[in-house]
């Protein structure tokens, strides 16, 4: 058996980054930040916890390589999915599809909104994912800006602020009420209200 090229050790550090970095946010967004430990996502992931430290220095440094790692794709898959659409739809079908495909994204990838709903409040004592959480509120912000801009809505900037709002206050209550929270009717008033 030939030995691994220097690409294949590449591939392989990679996956197993991933690897570590999904488990991590299972459990960050089960038992919160704060009470889940290295040992355990080291566990989770089947590796030691000294091998942890081959791909985070610390767990800080994890939970920056995850936000870093889920949040953009989690945006993409949004906004990717609405340029694609942007030929065919007019703005407000635009925007009302882009608000479908949000709560999608939404209940498709849970882990992630509850762990990002969790440290939204507790990360002023973190400078580097505090950074990280602005740069992404406002690429959020940023792309449904420019959706209303589109529709001709008059301050656009104001009321992308006010969307990404609801939207967050509307992820919460779905998260803390789960099944006694009616998603499916919140959803279809807030997309009737923002395109009427």
């Amino acid at each position: 058996m030939a030995p691994r090229s220097k690409k294949d050790n590449e591939i392989i550090k990679q996956k197993r980054r991933e690897q570590i970095i999904r488990h991590a946010l299972e459990s960050f967004a089960k038992h919160g930040y704060h009470r889940t430990s290295i040992s355990e996502i080291a566990k989770a992931a089947g590796i030691s916890k000294g091998l942890m430290y081959n791909y985070f220095d610390s767990k800080e440094d994890l939970l920056i390589g995850v936000l870093e790692f889920v949040m953009p794709q989690a945006v993409d898959t949004i906004f990717n999915s609405i340029a694609k659409k942007a030929e065919t739809l007019t703005p407000r079908e635009l925007m009302a599809f882009g608000i479908e495909r949000f709560f999608e994204v939404m209940k498709d990838q849970a882990d992630l909104w509850k762990l990002s709903m969790s440290l939204a409040m507790q990360v002023s004592d973190m400078p580097k994912i505090h950074q990280t959480f602005v740069q992404m509120f406002d690429m959020t912000f940023r792309q449904i800006e420019q959706l209303l801009k589109a529709t001709g809505m008059p301050d656009a900037s104001l009321k992308a602020r006010l969307i990404t709002a609801q939207l967050d206050g509307i992820a919460l209550h779905y998260f803390v009420m789960g099944e006694n929270y009616d998603l499916e009717a919140v959803k279809k008033a807030f997309i009737q209200e923002l395109i009427s």
